[in-house]
């Protein structure tokens, strides 16, 4: 007799047709399940199945001692900070401002790896006596980065010295503007560097770093833990950086950091903190989301605690999301805990619409979709929520996909995202520099990257993009093994489950069954926006998958293989 083996929460893969040629319903190449030899004492080493060493060995962690410290924080060896660049004068700068008693400010950025990373600097500074303020720009009246007009005003209140989390690496004319005045600005940032280096004190950036440095990977909240660190270290400090792992997991999560090195054991250590409770917003921000602390996984970081704190980063002013962070007060706590959930419902209702709109646009006009990057603009689009929405869209159409923001009279506003292989932020730079005063500026990552630029040179910037930016190849999903229904027991998912941390450089593990047929579907989720599935094999095996943002994708209507 068949039975419901287990329930997922997935965006599945479907293919139908059977042969070597199915038809993939989905976005992704799949990539056939490669043998793998597992070692002499490998499985004893880890202690786990077959598919657990084959996954391990899969993801590069081909000796049992790495393995295992893949698997255990605590036998991973964390590399020391002093291996940023520019850390030293930046401690020694940080350390004459405590003597001093300079005032310092702290400038973010509004998003969760911003918030969390000035949450983190603040909070060191503060442990060890500094006069310290922070200041994060609101993105509806401002963009990212630091200003001239930002530098005005903290001078005016007093600052002698500035640092930069998440942001401040491109900022070349307002960093000159405060040295030129005597603020000293200490730069952390992880973003990609222009071809000129800002002329700030110090520039801490794991972008400069080696490819392969095991803190390269490290996002603006890693950059931060780590000065962080190194300060309370040489400020002979009793305090622990350890007590800013949870900031730092939330940020590295939401980032979309690569779960390898330094940042895979950040996150690991960051999530057991997360789980015990112990800081009042974060907990505060679990009880409205509806999630028990003792079981928060990174996909709850993702999917709940992160798009809460963007939300409010989108729609209103990122500093309450750093005070969030940091009371201590638990009545304030839970006041603005209620104050970023109803934030997020706004900012899923406008996700919808203008998702909506989207995809009504590329109805009337299918020639949106020739070129090899989808760009759609809309004068009524709010800027704040394009990037989720040019997220969905390259999910749904497989290739990038920018959105702009022009309403009349003001500066266009877009935001890109991309898939692996195509580098938009490169692209994006390459049209800035193909006309002078196409942009008013840009920056961002190869994957994520956002701009601004005058109304009358949205058609010009269009022809550029897409002129710069190549057809990609499909996005690739490296299949780890094929499995019946049967197999899919809660005792593999437990096993595998020592693999998370997952994300970018550590996907979950990828198995397909063959020759399933739809039992039932059904809409799930405030807008109907995600899928509920029944899937069964030949001998009656049922399996329950919730499709995640499944709602506008096609169902197959015969026999097909799902991964």
């Amino acid at each position: 007799m068949g039975g419901e083996r287990s329930n997922a929460r997935v965006r599945p893969g479907f293919r139908t047709g059977g042969g070597d040629r199915p038809l993939s319903l989905s976005r992704f190449r799949w990539s056939e399940p490669n043998p793998v030899a597992v070692p002499a004492g490998f499985l004893a080493a880890i202690a786990g199945p077959e598919l657990l060493a084959q996954a391990l060995i899969r993801r590069g962690q081909r000796h049992a001692a790495s393995a295992r410290a893949f698997l255990d924080p605590g036998l991973y060896s964390p590399t020391p900070p002093w291996e940023l660049p520019d850390i030293h004068p930046a401690v020694q700068r940080l350390e004459e401002a405590l003597q001093q008693r300079e005032r310092i400010c702290v400038w973010g950025d509004f998003d969760v790896d911003g918030q969390t990373a000035t949450a983190i600097l603040v909070s060191a500074l503060r442990s060890l006596g500094a006069e310290v303020s922070f200041y994060i720009p609101v993105r509806a009246e401002e963009t990212h980065g630091l200003s001239t007009a930002g530098v005005q005003r903290e001078l005016a209140a007093g600052a002698r010295l500035m640092i930069t989390c998440d942001t401040g690496s491109s900022d070349l004319e307002a960093i000159a503007y405060a040295r030129r005045r005597g603020l000293d600005v200490i730069v952390t940032d992880h973003h990609e560097l222009p071809p000129s280096r800002p002329p700030a004190l110090a520039l801490v950036s794991s972008r400069l770093l080696p490819g392969a440095h095991p803190l390269r990977e490290l996002t603006g909240a890693g950059v931060a833990y780590k000065l962080a660190e190194a300060l309370l270290q040489a400020a002979g400090s009793s305090l622990a950086a350890s007590s800013y792992l949870d900031l730092a997991a939330l940020g590295l999560v939401a980032d979309l950091a690569v779960q390898r090195a330094d940042v895979r054991y950040l996150t690991q250590r960051g999530l057991a903190s997360l789980q015990r409770g112990e800081r009042p917003g974060l907990a505060a921000l679990m009880q409205v989301a509806g999630l028990e602390p003792g079981r928060l996984s990174e996909e709850d970081i993702s999917f709940s605690l992160a798009p809460r704190l963007n939300a409010v980063g989108r729609l209103a002013d990122a500093s309450l999301g750093v005070e969030l962070l940091l009371t201590p007060d638990e009545s304030r706590a839970r006041a603005l805990a209620s104050r970023l959930d109803a934030l997020n419902n706004e900012r899923q209702l406008l996700c919808q619409q203008v998702f909506q709109a989207a995809q009504a646009q590329i109805e009337r006009e299918p020639a949106l979709l020739e070129p090899p990057v989808l760009i759609l603009a809309h004068p009524a689009w709010p800027a704040s929520v394009i990037g989720i929405v040019a997220s969905r869209l390259v999910q749904r159409y497989g290739r990038p996909a920018v959105l702009i923001a022009n309403p009349p009279g003001q500066l266009a506003r877009g935001s890109a995202r991309s898939l692996p292989g195509c580098d938009i932020v490169s692209a994006i730079a390459a049209t800035a520099a193909s006309e002078r005063g196409l942009l008013a500026n840009h920056g961002g990552h190869p994957m994520a990257a956002g701009f601004s630029l005058p109304a009358e040179n949205l058609e010009a910037f269009k022809r550029a993009l897409i002129a710069a930016v190549k057809p990609a190849e499909p996005p690739t999903l490296a299949l780890d093994a094929y499995l019946p229904l049967t197999n899919l027991t809660m005792e593999l998912v437990s096993e595998l489950g020592r693999l998370a941390p997952f994300g970018p450089g550590n996907p979950a593990p990828a198995f397909v069954s063959r020759g399933l047929v739809l039992a039932s579907h059904s809409a799930l989720g405030r807008h109907e926006e995600h899928r509920q599935v029944i899937v069964s094999d030949a001998a009656g095996n049922h399996h329950r998958v919730l499709w995640w943002q499944g709602a506008d994708w096609p169902l197959p209507s015969g026999p097909f293989d799902l991964a």
